[in-house]
């Protein structure tokens, strides 16, 4: 069957709720690798047309409201023109900063509205350059190369079948297929347990900051569950505790059935587990019988008699046995053969629970009274080893400290060490509590005692009665006796044995050990366990529990509405599928189109908010500029030309010629360098005196020079007054001679006589 570790297993794609982040921020849009390029594409597009049209609102906002703050210069009505005719943010930036340092190098002063403008046009430009690459960064609910947390929805997914369960569990050999069935179960159980430790090497043991490389790291909602590792008080009467042992104390604290093992629930459905492993040496030379584990008799011969050593905690059930472990020395009495095909470590984990009633689990054994702890389950951890140290070792559970000479052209060899004891025994206490949001617990016990608190289970909802079976399968098969257990089918349990080297010869030989050898075995025990106990979770949810893809059929689907909320709930991470926070889409959408708008509607925008009877001169000379015309066609029209002049006309008592034509002016061509303002002037505002300046209805273009002053006479059709039945006759009007403009010092008017020459 497909292993439970593939990225993209029954992966959900759609809208689904992270209750993470909440139920609004937790809507999640779960897609395909080609959907979500589509997506992140889309996206940046839509960035820069947002980053155009905003930065259009800008421009305008500036022109519009910027010249009305600064003295009407030609510096000034540059700025103006550049905030007009530049089409994008960069052609603003170079303008402004363009325009700042010819002003600096022309007047020798800093345009401080100039270089501001133009600085702030680079920064927008950089500033949405990173908008454009990162807009992924924003919808994105993880980092942009991943992972991604996504749902897991398997059609597999269920609970074994009361007919699957009583073969595996009560061991029924009557028929063939139940003993294949037996097979495939117990070499799933080896797998899965070789998997978990090849996932603890990679994501227990590595470094923080190794999780972000590694691809194995990247599948479970939480790559690990951390524990505390302390040091604690012997759970054992004092006289049974080794002398030179610490207890070791390993506290997983509260995990969060949401938050660590990935089950997606409202924060009122969830539960916490805690689990506490206590661990030391035993002081087992009263419980020892038998042989004494020397490897030699008392006339120094190396190969003693076969003997037997026996622990004697309680009686074993399954081997009907008054002793627990036993061990002996027959290998060493075979060939040099036996040497190599066996380990030298022998581990034999032996497990008890707690009294409970009802009681769910067999045991292995059942201890003495001076074990069996009332409210934790036990397990006892039997260690032989059949070879000899190039040290001494002091930890207590490796003990060997009787030395020996040996003949040997290595001197480092010549003197070596053997345990004193064929049989060392190390004891666990394993701990288990369940509490509900409101903090109503089991309290700490053993396996089957937290499953009888009737107080606890009253107060599951039906969401949380299934999350508290499912962790309950977790726990059980992730308990320290069984994952040695499995553990030793597929390797050596032990870490020891990476150190121990066996001769063709048959010598079996051990580099030296530290002192806490004991205690590094418990933690690479342990962490073993935690991967487990999150695969085990996981396979349920995904069902890929089955052994075989046959072996689905004795999978029980979903029968309630809480057994489907699981199956439809078990958060993982994919590198592959990527999902997007569907809010954070919603929201830059929506401001988006709501910027282009505004962006596309500016004027309109503008001449709506403006209370003013008139229009500003700036909002004129956009339009008089034509940028106007580009405006959205449903917007309200331009106000006439004409009667904006009709306006002007009254404003100045003209109102007898209304309907005449707007005044045309005077260009002065002779000095390009003086302002826009200054090449212009009306002929009504010319000097010619109150008489004249009534009856003048039309203006004359004249050619000024400040050199010398020409201009040539030209014949102009004249409207007169109408007279004779309201008919105006037309006649030529004559211009007069040039004007001979003086020096400002002895500048003069004309005489009414020149003026009456016209007419």
């Amino acid at each position: 069957m497909t292993d439970a570790l593939d990225p993209v297993v029954g992966v959900h794609e759609g809208v689904w709720t992270n209750y993470s982040r909440g139920k609004v921020w937790g809507l999640t849009w779960t897609l395909c690798p080609t959907h979500a390029v589509i997506m992140t594409n889309t996206l940046a597009v839509l960035v820069t047309v947002c980053g155009v049209q905003l930065f259009n609102i800008i421009r305008y906002t500036l022109y519009r409201f910027g010249a009305s703050r600064q003295p009407d210069t030609p510096h000034t009505q540059k700025q103006q023109n550049i905030l007009k005719v530049a089409v994008s943010d960069m052609a603003t930036a170079q303008g402004f900063l363009t325009l700042a340092w010819k002003q600096r190098r022309s007047s020798g002063g800093r345009s401080v509205r100039s270089y501001a403008i133009g600085l702030f046009a680079v920064f927008y430009t950089v500033l949405f350059w990173i908008a454009g690459i990162f807009s992924n960064k924003a919808i994105s609910t993880s980092s942009t190369n991943g992972p991604w947390e996504v749902l897991s929805r398997s059609n597999d997914c269920g609970v074994w079948n009361q007919t699957y369960f009583d073969i595996v569990s009560l061991l029924d050999f009557s028929t063939e297929q139940n003993f294949e069935m037996l097979v495939q179960y117990k070499a799933k159980q080896a797998q899965d347990v070789q998997l978990s430790l090849e996932y603890a090497q990679e994501c227990y043991f590595a470094r923080s900051s190794a999780l972000n490389v590694s691809s194995t790291c990247k599948t479970f909602k939480t790559p690990r569950l951390n524990y505390g590792n302390d040091y604690g008080k012997c759970p054992f009467p004092s006289e049974l505790c080794h002398d030179s042992s610490e207890t070791v104390v390993l506290d997983t604290g509260y995990l969060d059935s949401h938050d660590h093992i990935g089950i997606n629930a409202k924060p009122q459905d969830r539960l916490k587990y805690r689990r506490i492993t206590t661990c030391t040496v035993l002081n087992d030379t009263e419980y020892i019988t038998g042989w004494n584990g020397t490897l030699a008799d008392a006339s120094g011969n190396p190969r003693p008699q076969p003997d037997a050593a026996h622990a004697n905690f309680g009686p074993s059930s399954y081997k009907d046995t008054d002793w627990t472990y036993s061990f002996s020395n027959f290998a060493s009495f075979f060939d040099v053969f036996s040497s190599q095909n066996m380990s030298p470590y022998q581990l034999d984990a032996e497990w008890a629970v707690a009294p409970s009633d009802p009681a769910y689990t067999a045991n292995d054994f059942e201890p003495i009274p001076e074990l069996a702890p009332k409210k934790a389950d036990l397990t006892l951890l039997f260690l032989s080893y059949m070879g000899m140290y190039i040290t001494r070792v002091d930890d207590p559970w490796f003990a060997a400290p009787i030395g020996a000479e040996f003949k040997n052209p290595h001197p480092y060899l010549e003197e070596r060490f053997a345990r004193n004891k064929a049989i060392s025994t190390l004891g666990c206490t394993e701990q288990h509590e369940f509490c509900t949001t409101n903090n109503t617990c089991t309290g700490l016990g053993g396996l089957d005692q937290i499953q009888n608190v009737a107080k606890f289970n009253t107060a599951l909802t039906p969401v949380q009665y299934t999350t508290f079976d499912r962790l309950l399968r977790g726990v059980s098969g992730s308990c320290l006796a069984r994952m040695i257990e499995n553990l030793a089918l597929t390797t050596n349990p032990l870490l020891a044995s990476n150190v121990t080297y066996t001769g063709d010869t048959g010598i079996v030989l051990s580099s030296a050990l530290p002192s806490n050898q004991w205690t590094l075995e418990l933690a690479y025990w342990h962490s073993i366990a935690m991967a487990h106990f999150q695969r085990t979770i996981f396979e349920w949810a995904t069902g890929h529990i089955a052994p075989e893809p046959q072996l689905v059929q004795y999978l029980t689907p979903p029968q309630t509405k809480s057994d489907v909320w699981f199956c439809n709930n078990m958060i993982l991470q994919s590198t592959i599928y990527q999902s997007f926070n569907l809010v954070a889409i919603i929201l830059i959408v929506i401001f988006g189109t709501l910027i282009i708008i505004v962006g596309l509607n500016k004027e309109n925008f503008s001449a709506l908010i403006n209370k003013r009877p008139r229009r500003s001169e700036s909002r004129q000379d956009w339009e008089d500029d034509g940028m106007a015309a580009l405006r959205s066609p449903w917007g309200p029209p331009p106000m006439p030309r004409t009667n904006l002049h009709q306006r002007r006309s009254r404003l100045h008592g003209h109102s007898e010629f209304a309907d005449a034509p707007r005044v045309p002016s005077i260009h002065r061509v002779s000095s390009p360098t003086l302002p826009l303002e200054d090449r212009t002037m009306s002929i009504s505002n010319w000097p010619l005196g109150p008489s004249s300046t009534s009856n003048i209805q039309e203006s004359v273009p004249l050619a000024i020079s400040l050199i010398d002053f020409e201009s040539s006479t030209t014949e102009t059709p004249r409207q007169m007054p109408a007279s004779n039945g309201g008919r105006r006759k037309l006649r030529p009007l004559r211009v007069p001679p040039p004007i001979a403009l003086l020096p400002l010092a002895s500048s003069t008017r004309p005489t009414n006589e020149n003026h009456d020459s016209w007419i």
